[in-house]
């Protein structure tokens, strides 16, 4: 009996170990691909059919950037509602508009390979891994339920996106004026942090439940990614601006 009991603990140890290491898989996945994509379109932009030559605007090259970011930005809510909507509605692959997903950030992204230098980029996305596993060992080991951090998070955002609209106003008749701008962009981080924790521990959740299936795994891998994205862009700003300031 006891024997069995043990066994059954190790078995159910084992699937709830699997699940969780594909849902981290896919999360990976989808950062190679969106930082492949970035990559690509940052080289081809800069070196193949560059935008500018010198103090010239390659207006070719311009134009046919511009309609890949807005071809990227039409398709993002889409691809949000299609993996949401994929993943609860059986004989649905949502790995599509997953890996879609992925690819429509690395055009977003793409940006900042063209006009950032390579070592910030560097340093930003290992400060984002090493952000995102303090994070992880937070979410993951702590015991208790954490929604209320998710929920705190959330109001947050939904707080600082208000004040953000009221500080637009405000700089309209007092331009220059910084101060607030900077305020919600640390605020919005922090606010980042804490959902972040709430992702994992909410991954972690899931798999003792028993709630393992590949559909909720993508789903998952999905908000941690996007997550790390925002920590990543978050970081590089501050980093480019760190170093802005220092030249």
């Amino acid at each position: 009996m006891i024997a069995d009991s043990i066994k059954q603990s190790e078995v159910k140890h084992y699937t709830t170990t699997k699940w969780a290491s594909k849902v981290f898989l896919y999360m990976f996945i989808a950062i190679g691909i969106t930082a492949i994509v970035s990559a690509v379109i940052g080289l081809i932009f800069t070196q193949f059919f560059p935008i500018a030559y010198g103090n010239e605007l390659n207006e070719d090259a311009a134009t046919a950037y511009i309609v890949l970011f807005v071809v990227a930005f039409i398709m993002y809510i889409p691809l949000i509602l299609w993996i949401h909507f994929s993943v609860f509605k059986q004989n649905s692959r949502p790995m599509i508009p997953y890996v879609l997903y992925s690819i429509v950030m690395g055009v977003f992204i793409s940006g900042f390979t063209m006009f950032v230098p390579f070592h910030l980029i560097a340093i930003s996305f290992g400060l984002t891994c090493l952000t995102f596993g303090i994070m992880f060992c937070i979410g993951w080991f702590t015991k208790r339920d954490l929604s209320i951090l998710g929920m705190i998070g959330f109001g947050m955002i939904i707080g600082l996106i208000f004040i953000g609209l009221f500080n637009l106003i405000w700089m309209l008749f007092f331009p220059g004026f910084e101060t607030i701008y900077w305020l919600i962009s640390y605020g919005m981080f922090a606010a980042m942090l804490l959902i972040t924790i709430f992702d994992i521990n909410r991954v972690k959740r899931v798999a003792d439940q028993g709630e393992q299936s590949n559909n909720t795994a993508i789903l998952c891998a999905f908000n941690l990614y996007v997550d790390f994205i925002y920590i990543f862009i978050r970081i590089l700003a501050i980093v480019v601006r760190l170093y802005s300031n220092n030249k």
